[in-house]
């Protein structure tokens, strides 16, 4: 098996996600997404995608649809490796995007107050929905490079306002389709 087999070119993207190539390269320069099998490093070379690159291009563009700052939409993609790596931790062998895909556990994203990301999981494995949060304001103003992601007790009580993204629903939407080709 070769190291770049299932990559998906940019133009495989556009198609899928319905948008401009122009949008997607905007988000590979600004940082947002990090292609995983191959970035551009002169005349004649593509980027390459994964199919959880092609997910991060999914929790992005509906980031930007509220008008995020490009900013904080690279955060959050960057934080969603760091809360796998830290839902790894717990269950061995864990993988966001196969288990979004099978559906067994809802995963939802919420922004409480534009600093305080928050991932949610709900499903059978877990007695009561797993909580892992971290503070992007900091990290968004200078002040550290990457936010400690940790183990919530409860979700924010007293709140104003809360951005609320449904990755199954992403996942299912975007990378579903490529699985069925």
């Amino acid at each position: 098996m070769s190291a770049t087999e299932g990559a998906l070119a940019l133009k495989e993207l556009q198609l899928r996600l319905g948008v401009p190539q122009h949008i997607l390269i905007h988000l590979c320069e600004k940082g947002v997404i990090e292609p995983d099998f191959a970035e551009t490093s002169g005349r004649g070379k593509r980027r390459q995608f994964s199919r959880r690159n092609l997910f991060e291009f999914g929790v992005a563009l509906s980031l930007r649809k509220f008008e995020l700052p490009i900013a904080t939409v690279g955060l959050v993609v960057r934080l969603l490796r760091s809360f796998e790596r830290a839902v790894g931790r717990l269950l061995p062998g864990f993988g966001l995007l196969d288990v979004l895909l099978k559906g067994q556990v809802a995963f939802e994203l919420a922004l409480y107050e534009g600093d305080l990301l928050v991932l949610v999981a709900k499903g059978a494995s877990f007695k009561r929905p797993l909580l892992l949060g971290a503070r992007i304001g900091d990290a968004l103003h200078g002040a550290v490079t990457s936010p400690r992601v940790a183990k919530l007790d409860e979700l924010p009580a007293r709140f104003e306002a809360r951005l609320q993204v449904d990755l199954c629903e992403i996942a299912r939407n975007v990378v579903g389709p490529v699985l069925s080709k």
